[in-house]
C-alpha cells in the first residue's frame, strides 16, 4: 500500500511537473494566444511597444475595436483598440508605453461606449482580462492607491502566475459586494482620465473623445445619469461636452448584444468622414 501511494505521489508530481513545462512554453512561444479570450489585449500590448510613424492613436473598449481594429488599422490612425474589461486604467497604460517607446502624436482619439467609464475593477472579468496581462512588476508601479484597494478584494490573485492558469481563461467567480457611490464614472477612471489628460500636456497632443452608436434603448438611462460634478473631476469637462453630444442612437435591432454593432464598417465610414480624420 505504501508503494502504491509513493509511486501515486511521483506519478501526480511528474505530470504536475509535466503541465508546468507544457504551459511555460506555450506561454513564451505566444502560442497559447491564438485561441485565448481577451487576445486582443496582448496584441495592443504588443503594439502599444512598437515605433509607428502615425501622429494619430485611439483608444478604445471591443466596439471601439469594431469600428477601428487593432489589426488593421495600423498607419494614418493607429489602434489600440480593445477591451472594456480592462478598464481606463489599462488604456492608460497602453498609452503610456506607446509614448514611452517614442512615439510623437498629436492627436488621441478614444473610442468608448458611454457606459465603459463604469468600470472600476469590479468585475468578473477583471480577473483574466486585466489582472494576468496587467498585474505584474512592469506595470505595478503605475497603480495608484485606489486601483491597489479595488484589486485587494479580488481572489486568487496569488495564482495568476501559474503558467497553467494563466494561458487559460479561468478566473474564480468574482462578484463585487460594492455598494455603486458614482453614476457613470467609477473612481477609477477618473484618476485615470486625469492621468491621461495629464500625459496630453507632457507630450503636447490634443484628446478628442468619442462615443461609439448606442442604443436607443439606453438613451433614458445615460441622460439620468450625467454628472457634471463626476465629468468635472475628470480634468476633460471640454472633450465630455462634444463627447455627450456626438452620441448617435440606433435602434436596438442593430446591435447583437445590446451593445456591440451588427454592421460596424457601416459606421466606421461615417466616423472617418465626420471626426476620425
Amino acid at each position: 500500500m505504501k508503494k502504491f501511494l509513493l509511486e501515486s505521489f511521483v506519478f501526480l508530481f511528474i505530470l504536475i511537473i509535466f503541465i508546468e513545462a507544457i504551459s511555460q512554453f506555450l506561454i513564451i512561444t505566444d502560442l497559447y494566444l491564438i485561441r485565448l479570450p481577451g487576445k486582443e489585449i496582448y496584441y495592443s500590448i504588443s503594439k502599444s511597444k512598437k515605433k509607428n510613424a502615425s501622429k494619430k492613436l485611439l483608444l478604445g473598449d471591443s466596439v471601439g475595436r469594431q469600428l477601428f481594429d487593432n489589426k488593421t488599422n495600423n498607419k494614418n490612425i493607429n489602434s489600440l483598440a480593445c477591451n472594456q474589461a480592462i478598464g481606463i486604467i489599462g488604456q492608460y497604460f497602453l498609452l503610456n508605453n506607446y509614448l514611452k517607446t517614442g512615439n510623437d502624436i498629436d492627436t488621441l482619439f478614444m473610442v468608448f461606449t458611454p457606459l465603459s467609464f463604469g468600470n472600476n475593477l469590479d468585475q468578473i472579468y477583471t480577473y483574466h482580462y486585466f489582472l494576468k496581462p496587467f498585474y505584474n512588476s512592469e506595470y505595478r508601479p503605475l497603480f495608484s492607491q485606489i486601483a491597489n484597494k479595488q484589486i485587494s478584494k479580488i481572489p486568487y490573485k496569488q495564482f495568476l502566475y501559474l503558467p497553467h492558469i494563466h494561458l487559460t481563461a479561468w478566473a474564480p467567480d468574482f462578484h463585487s459586494t460594492d455598494s455603486k457611490k458614482f453614476k457613470l464614472f467609477s473612481p477609477i477612471s477618473i484618476e485615470y482620465l486625469k492621468k491621461i489628460k495629464d500625459l496630453s500636456l507632457k507630450y503636447n497632443f490634443k484628446i478628442i473623445l468619442l462615443p461609439t452608436p448606442t442604443s436607443i434603448e439606453k438613451k433614458n438611462h445615460l441622460i439620468e445619469y450625467i454628472d457634471t460634478y463626476e465629468i468635472q473631476q475628470t480634468n476633460m469637462e471640454k472633450e465630455f461636452d462634444e463627447y455627450f453630444k456626438k452620441i448617435i442612437y440606433l435602434d436596438s435591432s442593430k446591435f447583437c448584444d445590446g451593445t456591440h454593432l451588427k454592421n460596424p464598417s457601416i459606421y466606421t465610414k461615417l466616423y472617418k468622414e465626420k471626426w476620425v480624420k
